[in-house]
């Protein structure tokens, strides 16, 4: 954070000049700074910076000192760094002289943080050439920030999700040439990129400004993966407003497999001469999100005063909102008693009336607990109202929110809540406009007490969670809640890397070998990429990134005469060969598992037998089968296994994965010795099976299709479930219940029957979950993995 400024807080010697009282109240952090861009002239090679009038402020005795610096175009590297202790009387103060590259960009800062806090009143800071003399001013400018609310042909504020990646999360939001609009009379403006692509091969697209509609030759050119300051010189036109559109730059990059990632150039900001006479042309209103339901919807029993909670932790994430929920609310008052479309189309217009981007029905409950409605009728009556929506505005998407877990949930005439809440989700069948948010599998029943504040109504940590499913955030669930958890592993956590690497593919025109070599640390997708173009020991420079951009990038890395670059800290080595090559080369590789690492607290650990990284399973980024979200991809030499436990039944094991074929056996779960527990396996294309070696159960599954897997080791009531569903076993449900000691993945150590595809996460739970446990994984994983 910027330290604060007081302006108006003194003046000259000649009463001509007001003073600003710099970090007044003392309190600025450690290395706080402001900065200013700047372009080093043509034939300017050495600068003087200096900063006029410093004096301690009245009533100041003394204070610590204050840097001047110059530092690269990034922020990054530091050129000169020189510090001064302000005195009693106004000075001059300059620096010694700075060498640069006449025509480079540069920052000039001022820090007033280094070694403790700095005070002082101060004019204005100008840079002058050394063998100049005159001086010239930094021009001030004023920062107008590029926020979602104000661009152009943007998607409008929206909360980035966690999968969603982006150097600065503010940017997550931002669509892919959307513009700012001025009308300004400055004859130059500078616009702040943040370029998040890890890549600037080729010519991707570059973002670009409009004056009066007609575009600036050559477009913009800001450098890959930082932050920059690009100027835009503007036609001159004499007292005369021109309408500026600043683009962002293009987004989504083909190049990566994950849409959502976001990745490109993003507008952060535009600089304009604060002399000047600008007027920023405001975006379109977005369109709100209308939640409509009762006093859960609506936000009661949280700390907000208002209790209308819901509203404002969604708008404090910058999402638009225009609220029908309250206190009390029933689908009956709106309606009446009279089940059809027309008693519903009134509270239908009167829903759209603001245009909204969606609208979030979470009414009914009270209809249900206070019997406004018979079951069927309230589930009829609903249906109506999401036609009367559809016919009033079939634009118009719509969320149904399901009721959150109470602590006691009484049956009304006969129906439970479970079946209210499982007729909630038919709603959706049938109209593509209706979507599902299940709330119920936000926390368990076993959790309402701790997500509830009076038994009923969601607490502050509930609305937390009911508000970013609305948000469009990950599933607010996660296993790693089960208070029976023994172990619990996920591609998307800590993966220990293994010295086995997968095949290299190569992009480009006739792109010359790499080899890679070496143990990775951690298991990943790697992508390096020629920067300038020519043989090692030359010009050639290349960057390089971890899971598309997400992890530890390096930008410009030379390449020695011996070809051998290090990709720190991965810690593999890629060697180049002899040959020429040009930027638009890049090569692409996986790194395996060799240690899956437990996500339950509990240290059960994962791991290749024997310590051999020939076993090691190989990550997978993008999971075309599951959602595009990140693997580990089997094969039938490779496995993973947990040895060392004890865990007696009952037992539940769960596995989110699938098969490639099912002409030979395939095992998800396996044995690490004789008697060491089960196998869980798939064969011929229709079979899946536990085998504990002493009995067997069978149930009929399409293994080659993503299915979420929930086994019960429980004797005569074990089961198998396949996305929620128990299955019906042949030739019983009876397992011998043999004490889990060891545990494989992926393989089966005594019969070698491999896996030959993707698993995204598997667990292990002492005892039987409860149904809405069982539910609520299967909820967390369709909606993670796009599971049927």
């Amino acid at each position: 954070m910027a330290f604060r400024v007081k302006p108006l807080s003194g003046a000259d010697a000649n009463n001509l000049r007001s003073l600003v009282h710099v970090n007044y109240d003392e309190t600025s952090p450690a290395g706080s700074y402001r900065e200013r861009p700047f372009t080093c002239p043509d034939g300017v090679t050495a600068i003087v910076i200096e900063l006029e009038n410093v004096q301690l402020a009245g009533g100041d005795s003394s204070t610590e000192r204050f840097l001047l610096q110059v530092l690269d175009a990034s922020g990054i590297t530091q050129v000169s760094s020189q510090s001064f202790t302000p005195g009693s009387a106004a000075a001059l103060v300059a620096t010694s002289p700075i060498a640069l590259t006449a025509g480079a960009e540069y920052r000039v800062r001022l820090v007033c943080n280094s070694t403790g806090q700095s005070s002082f009143l101060c004019g204005r800071l100008r840079v002058r050439p050394v063998s100049a003399t005159v001086e010239f001013w930094l021009k001030p400018f004023t920062r107008l920030d590029a926020d979602p609310t104000v661009l152009h042909g943007n998607m409008g504020p929206a909360y980035p999700t966690v999968a969603t990646y982006a150097k600065d999360p503010r940017f997550a939001s931002h669509t892919q040439l959307a513009y700012l609009e001025l009308r300004t009379t400055a004859a130059e403006i500078y616009a702040q990129y943040c370029n998040t692509i890890a890549s600037v091969s080729g010519n991707r697209g570059q973002p670009s400004v409009f004056i009066d509609q007609r575009p600036l030759d050559p477009p913009l050119q800001p450098a890959g993966n930082t932050t920059s300051y690009v100027r835009a010189a503007l036609p001159s036109q004499p007292l005369a407003r021109k309408n500026v559109r600043v683009f962002s730059g293009p987004q989504m990059s083909p190049v990566y497999p994950n849409m959502t990632d976001n990745h490109g150039n993003h507008l952060c900001a535009v600089y304009v001469p604060s002399g000047d006479d600008t007027e920023v042309v405001p975006g379109p209103a977005p369109r709100p999100v209308v939640p409509y339901g009762d006093s859960k919807t609506a936000g009661f029993w949280s700390l907000s005063a208002g209790r209308d909670s819901i509203t404002f932790l969604l708008r404090d994430r910058g999402i638009p909102v225009v609220s029908f929920a309250a206190g009390g609310g029933t689908l009956h008052a709106e309606t009446g008693s009279t089940l059809s479309v027309d008693a519903c189309l009134p509270l239908a217009r009167k829903l759209v009336e603001c245009l909204p981007s969606k609208i979030i029905v979470g009414i009914g409950r009270n209809d249900f607990n206070s019997s406004k409605f018979a079951p069927s009728d309230l589930i009829t009556q609903l249906n109506n109202l999401l036609l009367a929506i559809h016919q009033v505005a079939p634009s118009i998407t719509v969320e149904l929110l399901t009721w959150t877990r109470e602590v006691t949930e009484t049956d009304r005439g006969g129906v439970s809540w479970a079946a209210m809440r499982a007729s909630f989700l038919g709603l959706a069948t049938g109209k593509p406009w209706v979507s599902v948010l299940d709330a119920a599998r936000y926390w368990t029943q076993a959790e309402a007490g701790a997500f509830t504040s009076d038994t009923v109504h969601p607490n502050d940590r509930g609305q937390e969670l009911v508000s970013s499913a609305i948000a469009g955030d990950e599933f607010p669930w996660t296993p790693k809640r089960l208070s029976s958890l023994f172990a619990y592993y996920s591609a998307e956590g800590r993966l220990g890397g293994s010295s086995l690497i997968g095949t290299v593919t190569a992009y480009g025109t006739s792109p010359p070998s790499i080899t890679v070599s070496g143990a990775a640390v951690m298991a990943c997708r790697v992508r390096v990429e020629v920067n300038t173009g020519g043989t090692p020991g030359g010009a050639m420079k290349i960057s390089y990134s971890f899971n598309a951009g997400r992890q530890r990038i390096r930008q410009n890395v030379a390449v020695p005469s011996n070809g051998v670059v290090e990709l720190a800290p991965l810690g593999v080595s890629v060697t180049f060969s002899s040959a020429t090559y040009n930027n638009l080369h890049a090569y692409e590789f996986n790194t395996c598992v060799a240690q899956w690492y437990d996500l339950s607290g509990n240290g059960n650990h994962m791991a290749v037998p024997a310590g051999n990284n020939a076993y090691s399973p190989e990550f997978n980024l993008s999971s075309s089968a599951f959602g595009k979200r990140p693997a580990l991809a089997f094969t039938p030499t490779r496995r993973l296994r947990l040895t060392g436990i004890s865990l007696a039944a009952p037992y539940t094991l769960f596995l989110v994965g699938r098969c490639a074929s099912q002409a030979s056996v395939r095992a998800f779960f396996g044995r690490t010795e004789v008697g060491s527990g089960l196998v869980f396996y798939a064969n011929t294309p229709t079979l899946v099976a536990i085998n504990d070696e002493a009995s067997q159960i069978n149930a009929t599954v399409n293994a080659t299709l993503p299915h979420c897997y929930i086994l019960e080791v429980n004797g005569a009531s074990s089961k198998i479930i396949v996305d929620g569903v128990s299955l019906p076993l042949t030739p019983n449900s009876t397992l011998s219940n043999k004490t889990l000691t060891g545990l494989s993945i992926g393989s089966d150590a005594i019969e070698n029957w491999g896996l030959d595809s993707d698993v995204m996460e598997a667990g292990v739970c002492s005892g039987v979950l409860s149904q809405d446990e069982i539910d609520a994984i299967v909820a967390r994983a369709r909606h993670r993995y796009r599971l049927p």
